[in-house]
C-alpha cells in the first residue's frame, strides 16, 4: 500500500480529527474569554468597594473633625476661623497673581508675534522695492 492509498482510506478520520481539534480550540477560546471577563468584573467590583470604603473613611474623618470642633473653646474657634480666612485671602491672591502672570505671558506672546510680523512686513516691502521700484 502506498502513502496515497493510506491517506485516501484515512481521509475521513483525519478530517474528523481536525474538526474536533478546531472545535476544542474554539471552546477553549470561549472559556478563556469568559474567565477574563469575569476577572475584569471582579476587579471592577473590588475597585468600587475600595472607593466606597475610602469615601466612608473620609466621611468618618469629617464627622470626627466636626465633633472635635464642637468641644473647642471660643478662642480656639476664633483662631481656626482666622487661619481659614487667611487661607482664603492667600488663595485669592494666588489666583490673582496667576491671572496676572497669564495675561502678561499672553501680552508677551502677542508682542513677540507682532514684532515678527513687523519684521516680515519690512522684508516684504524691501523685496517689493527691489522688484518693482518705489511703490507703497
Amino acid at each position: 500500500m502506498s502513502a496515497i492509498e493510506t491517506l485516501s482510506q484515512n481521509i475521513l478520520p483525519i478530517f474528523y480529527t481536525v474538526v474536533v481539534i478546531i472545535i476544542l480550540a474554539i471552546i477553549a477560546k470561549v472559556i478563556i474569554t469568559r474567565e477574563k471577563a469575569k476577572e475584569r468584573k471582579d476587579l471592577a467590583e473590588m475597585r468600587l468597594k475600595s472607593k466606597k470604603l475610602d469615601m466612608e473613611k473620609k466621611e468618618r474623618h469629617i464627622e470626627k473633625l466636626k465633633e472635635a470642633s464642637m468641644v473647642l473653646k471660643d478662642e480656639e474657634k476664633q483662631k481656626l476661623d482666622k487661619i481659614e480666612r487667611d487661607k482664603a485671602v492667600l488663595a485669592r491672591r494666588s489666583i490673582a497673581l496667576m491671572n496676572e502672570m497669564e495675561e502678561r505671558m499672553q501680552r508677551l506672546e502677542r508682542g513677540s508675534e507682532n514684532a515678527k510680523l513687523l519684521s516680515t512686513m519690512k522684508d516684504v516691502k524691501r523685496a517689493e522695492r527691489e522688484l518693482f521700484g518705489k511703490e507703497d
